[in-house]
């Protein structure tokens, strides 16, 4: 359980992190880069999750994997919500056309 909790927070403190670093640096993201960086995050995740879940003593050895794959799918689950919900608040509405 330790292991999978971890995991969730550093899905968040990935996403909390970057966002509180960019707005104390004073850089605004341009909508693509606002849509990318949450994907890149789950990437680098993803990494991070397969190096170092199936090694730790902290799950039996039979656990290691499955619980990465889990944090994999909760990394992208995460993410791609957090990009998905941002591309639905700004996405470019159509005008409607007058005929």
């Amino acid at each position: 359980m330790a292991v999978v909790i971890g995991g969730v927070i550093i899905i968040w403190l990935g996403l909390s992190m970057g966002a509180a670093g960019c707005r104390w640096l004073g850089v605004e993201l341009h909508y693509p880069a606002r849509l990318a960086a949450p994907a890149l995050l789950a990437l680098l995740e993803t990494v991070l999750f397969l190096l170092f879940v199936p090694g730790t003593e902290l799950l039996p050895q039979s656990w290691g994997w499955p619980m990465a794959g889990g944090l994999v799918a909760a990394a992208w689950l995460i993410n791609g919500s957090v990009c998905a919900l941002d591309w639905h608040r700004n996405r470019p509405v159509k005008e409607e056309s007058v005929s």
